[in-house]
């Protein structure tokens, strides 16, 4: 059974240099359970991996605050979006794009933060953890980032964040990945999390 059948899910991903590792299994998860899955970035060229992944974002961080749109038609000169749905799950990844691209996005900062107040799912991967930080959502909040990643546990300490050496940590629908070896444990939760959202 398709657990996320009739669900969004949004996978952010810096403009270059995002972590294939941890994209990929992510992407492949939230298809087989039925999600209609968008990836979004900060510009809508390629966006290159760490390694030789290449992977061409559908929509901008902008556009996907205010969830999935039709298409537009125009009225008294204005033209008007449709609205088809909201991403009922947002997964941020890691690379070393993450620090130059998505931590000082502010766009990010307000989707982030829009979908968990909206009773929405969060997560973030490695070095995307911080993005989580710049939201406000994790002070106070047991977080786990890229051991060794001395840039990201600064930002996560910055936040007021508790730093732990677990493989992944869920708080009241905010998730956050070590890395890409710890994806397969994370899967499973956020889905079952995802599948408990209302659908709008």
């Amino acid at each position: 059974m398709e657990r996320l059948a009739g669900k969004n899910i949004l996978i952010v991903i810096p403009k270059d240099y995002y972590m294939e590792s941890e994209f990929e299994p992510v992407f492949e998860a939230m298809n087989s359970e039925g999600a209609q899955v968008l990836v979004a970035s900060g510009k809508l060229k390629e966006a290159v991996g760490m390694k030789t992944g290449r992977t061409t974002p559908d929509v901008l961080i902008v556009d996907a605050i205010e969830g999935i749109t039709g298409d537009s038609y125009v009225s008294a000169a204005k033209g008007v979006r449709q609205i088809k749905g909201v991403f009922h799950g947002v997964i941020v990844i890691g690379g070393n794009g993450a620090r130059s691209y998505l931590w000082k996005d502010d766009l990010l900062r307000l989707l982030l933060n829009d979908r968990h107040r909206s009773g929405m799912v969060v997560a973030a991967i490695g070095s995307a953890v911080p993005c989580l930080g710049k939201a406000d959502l994790i002070q106070s909040l047991e977080v786990t980032t890229e051991p060794g990643n001395k840039k990201a546990i600064k930002e996560i300490e910055a936040a007021k964040a508790i730093l732990v050496d677990d493989p992944m940590t869920a708080h009241n629908r905010i998730f956050t990945v070590q890395n890409a070896d710890a994806i397969e444990g994370f899967l499973n939760p956020f889905i079952e999390e995802v599948a408990k959202t209302s659908l709008k």
